[in-house]
């Protein structure tokens, strides 16, 4: 996802090979990029718990990939843990200097995803208490997610500068995690009584509001940057799937917190065809946008896929290494599917859904791509290595 970070292939080579790098030195390599793995992973599960289609024990699946994306978060917390204590120095780094910063949106995009994992999977099983811990997750959420980006603004314009057109589609992240509070809205709200679920959809439209408008702003920037400096190295390429999460997402959100709306009541009381109003636009509005995301989509899948499948002289020849931008063919994505399914229920079109149900399946297989290549990544050292994570600063 950076095109700021160099690509060395080598660079801490001697005359006698590679040089050793032991625990010590790598962990102190270890940055926010990693928690892009449990956003997406946590989407994953998310997504294939709203498959259009379902079929005999999907909705396990889910629950497997949940618990495994809660285990992940509590060792890379604990790793991120280690890398403070055995390098302070790194606490400051890790907020000024880019491209690391944007990926702290990665760490509150992971939180994200676990809450609304906690309603598609915990609820139906639980009493009433995790319906109110939710709820309380969820404003602690919001009001993180506002503070945070708000500041990390604020530090980046006056501590690390960039040019407009010298934009990281990682940025997107600083945004996205704020953003994702109405996806959370929209996930969770449904098991909310009628007093709790109108604040947290009026919560909901208006943080998607800030998320998008924040995001189209970014999107001049990053067609800008696409025209005047290039593609960027092949092995960063995947992180221009990121923009596609800014439509998709919102698609989620509104159609989400449309249906979710308490007939009847308080606002709804006096304007009783208010509801079938919002959802009607709700679906309009999706439709709107899904083609937006489609060609975002379509965009960066042609950039990647020459570099991805290379055949020359007959054989296949791939350019790409292993990099943390590798996770940005996943979450962003996942919106996408998730958002074409909702489209599809709300159509009531049985092409539409398939079409879902099929995304779904080649997303899943993307990840699990994914997460054996990151684990080589990481046996191999072409992560967490001294030059090769976002930890470098911009030159």
């Amino acid at each position: 996802m950076s095109q700021d970070s160099p690509s060395p292939i080598d660079d801490n080579a001697g005359a006698d090979g590679p040089r050793k790098v032991g625990f010590r030195e790598r962990i102190a390599h270890f940055t926010w990029a990693e928690f892009a793995c449990t956003q997406s992973t946590g989407g994953i599960a998310i997504m294939l718990s709203l498959t259009p289609y379902q079929f005999h024990g999907l909705q396990t699946a889910g629950v497997v990939v949940f618990i495994l994306n809660l285990v992940l978060i509590v060792i890379l917390c604990t790793l991120m843990l280690i890398r403070f204590v055995l390098h302070p120095r790194t606490i400051k780094h890790s907020f000024v200097n880019p491209p690391e910063p944007y990926f702290f949106g990665s760490f509150w995009l992971s939180i994200a995803t676990s809450i609304i994992c906690m309603e598609r999977f915990g609820v139906p099983h639980t009493g009433p208490w995790l319906v109110v811990t939710i709820r309380v997750l969820f404003w602690m959420y919001a009001a993180g997610t506002l503070i945070f980006t708000t500041a990390i603004w604020v530090v980046l314009s006056s501590k690390s500068p960039i040019k407009l057109l010298e934009m990281n589609p990682a940025m997107f992240l600083m945004i996205y995690n704020t953003m994702l509070t109405g996806t959370v809205a929209s996930g969770i709200v449904q098991s909310q009584p009628p007093v709790q679920r109108l604040p947290i959809i009026v919560a909901g439209i208006t943080y998607q509001g800030l998320g998008w408008i924040v995001s189209v702003v970014l999107m001049a920037w990053f067609v800008g940057s696409l025209m005047e400096n290039g593609l960027g190295q092949p092995d960063q390429r995947p992180g221009l799937f990121i923009p596609v999460g800014s439509a998709g997402f919102a698609i989620v959100t509104i159609i989400g917190c449309a249906r979710a709306i308490p007939q009847g009541y308080a606002y709804f009381a006096t304007h009783p065809q208010g509801k079938e109003i919002l959802v009607v636009l709700a679906d309009w509005t999706s439709i709107f946008l899904w083609l937006f995301a489609f060609w975002l989509f379509g965009v960066a899948f042609l950039v990647n896929l020459p570099t991805m499948i290379p055949i020359r002289n007959g054989r296949l020849q791939p350019r790409m290494r292993f990099t943390l931008s590798w996770w940005g063919m996943i979450f962003p994505n996942v919106g996408f599917v998730i958002a074409t399914g909702y489209i599809g229920e709300q159509l009531q079109s049985s092409a539409i859904k398939w079409v879902a149900t099929v995304m779904t399946i080649l997303q899943f297989a993307v990840w699990l791509l994914d997460m054996c290549l990151h684990l080589k990544a990481l046996v191999t050292g072409q992560i967490m290595w001294p030059g090769r994570d976002e930890d470098v600063p911009k030159s």
